[in-house]
């Protein structure tokens, strides 16, 4: 198994996250740090790659728990995990952290918006969420040939 150490989502590991949620139903588990600094943890059908070392997510309620604390503590982490068919052990498992913020940019709002399944865009078809972007420091974990311990 090929171990890859630079932090750069590549192709492979793109399309797990991107396919996460639909088809496969899998969302992704986002934690935060809450503004009294207890955890937080949101299963998300909303996450899509924006770039080699970003991960945007949409967040419905623009004054909600997870955007509002990123003002008082940025540290997120995303944990996908995907099940073998036969025994539900993981086929797959990545954990994502970084730095969140809110991006406000119209660029950034739409690529996530845009970019996240449809039945997500649905629950906020007047587009009243944000995108929250995570600047990633480490990905690690495991997908079909591939271990993970990349870091900035």
């Amino acid at each position: 198994m090929e171990t890859l150490t630079e932090l750069k989502i590549n192709d492979a590991l793109k399309q797990k996250v991107m396919e996460a949620y639909v088809p496969n139903d899998w969302p992704i588990i986002v934690g935060y740090v809450d503004e009294q600094g207890r955890p937080g943890l949101s299963y998300r059908g909303s996450v899509v790659v924006v770039s080699e070392t970003q991960i945007g997510v949409w967040a419905r309620n623009a004054e909600g728990g997870t955007a509002s604390a990123l003002n008082k503590n940025p540290n997120m982490t995303l944990v996908y995990r995907e099940p073998t068919p036969d025994h539900g052990r993981s086929a797959a498992v990545v954990t994502f952290r970084g730095r969140g913020r809110v991006d406000n940019s119209e660029a950034m709002r739409d690529a996530v918006y845009n970019t996240m399944p449809q039945r997500e865009r649905d629950a906020d078809a007047e587009k009243k969420g944000v995108a929250i972007i995570v600047d990633l420091d480490s990905v690690t974990g495991f997908i079909a040939g591939y271990r993970l311990q990349m870091t900035r």
